[in-house]
């Protein structure tokens, strides 16, 4: 059985984070509770002196530590409403976790538990050379990321409130690497774009482990509601598709990063956010001829939609609607004005 996995970072441990040694338990339990997690740490045998080293990063709304007991320790957190969701990872030695009506199962290096503080207190006794990664999830973030990506808040009310979940060989284990030499390879401070990414890569993954141990399938045809973000888009798309927008412009529009948002549309609508903004574009188009004036050409209409090249606005035009953009301006009574493409 291995003794200690790595997350593919340096030996120091967590990437650009700060450390403390604490000089007693009772410090190292004030420290933790300054992060946010409402943790008291005891040695199994009262005589021993602390030897922890802890290391606390943050990025965004996501605050992780990675501690090094030292000692064969005792961690007790009392939950409350609208505390945080805690994911544990084993690097090294062993822990068991105290699950409610289960028989108390040794995780080893590699194997996580998360546990949801804001319906179970939480209690796990580690081994002397026990190091843990934790990751803190405010429930406010995990909200928003299931909003984003599953298109509803789920009712965690039936999920585990504690459960195992993982191994070194896992997707979960896999997005921790990921994100650890992200962190360690970008320059500092990070900017807005990887912040959201690491939120989003950590707080789905999580969901959807934690949601497979509880029985639930999130991708499921009953879970697949269409994406807030995608309806974002799709509005500020149909509302702007005058102004020719950028894709990038379109993401912050729906307060996702191009990547999510490009792989939320295609998975929920089976085309890509270009070929929609194409089609809402030339809509606007037929309705603009439709509904020009006497004075009004082609061109001017073409031009006031940001079509800056119009021979192959008159392309895609005619293809899409079986007609030139010019025979369209004719039926609404306005006069044809537009070079002829055959």
């Amino acid at each position: 059985m291995n003794t200690q996995i790595s997350l593919g970072v340096s030996d120091k441990g967590l990437p650009k984070a700060r450390e403390f040694k604490p000089s007693d338990w009772g410090e190292l339990s004030d420290w933790l509770n300054t992060l946010g997690a409402p943790m008291t740490v005891a040695p199994i045998d009262a005589s021993q002196l602390s030897q922890c080293v802890v290391q606390a990063t943050e990025v965004g709304r996501l605050v992780m530590t990675q501690t090094m007991y030292g000692a064969a320790a005792r961690i007790d957190i009392s939950g409350s409403c609208g505390s945080p969701t805690v994911a544990t990872t084993n690097i090294s030695g062993h822990s068991t976790p105290k699950m409610k009506g289960q028989i108390p199962v040794m995780n080893v290096p590699g194997q996580s538990y998360v546990f949801d503080l804001s319906k179970c207190d939480h209690h796990a006794e580690v081994s002397k050379d026990s190091t843990q990664v934790h990751l803190i999830f405010s429930p406010k973030l995990l909200d928003e990321i299931a909003l984003a990506w599953f298109g509803e808040v789920p009712d965690r009310s039936t999920w585990k409130a504690k459960t195992s979940f993982g191994s070194s060989d896992a997707s979960w284990y896999a997005g921790l690497q990921y994100v650890m030499r992200l962190i360690e390879e970008r320059p500092s401070p990070l900017n807005a774009r990887t912040v959201r990414h690491i939120e989003e890569t950590l707080s789905v993954n999580l969901l959807e482990n934690w949601a497979k141990q509880s029985g639930v399938d999130l991708n499921a045809e009953g879970h697949r509601i269409v994406p807030q973000v995608v309806r974002l888009a799709e509005d500020y798309i149909t509302s702007h598709a005058d102004e020719a927008p950028t894709l990038a412009q379109i993401a912050q529009a729906a307060n996702a990063s191009v990547r999510s948002l490009t792989m939320n549309f295609k998975k929920f609508r089976g085309s890509t956010l270009g070929q929609f903004l194409r089609e809402q574009r030339l809509l606007a188009a037929k309705n603009a001829l439709l509904a020009a004036d006497q004075e009004q050409t082609v061109c001017q209409i073409a031009r006031s939609l940001n079509y800056t090249h119009l021979g192959e606005f008159a392309k895609i035009y005619r293809e899409r609607f079986g007609e030139r953009p010019s025979e369209t301006l004719k039926r609404s009574g306005a006069p044809k004005s537009f070079p002829q493409t055959h």
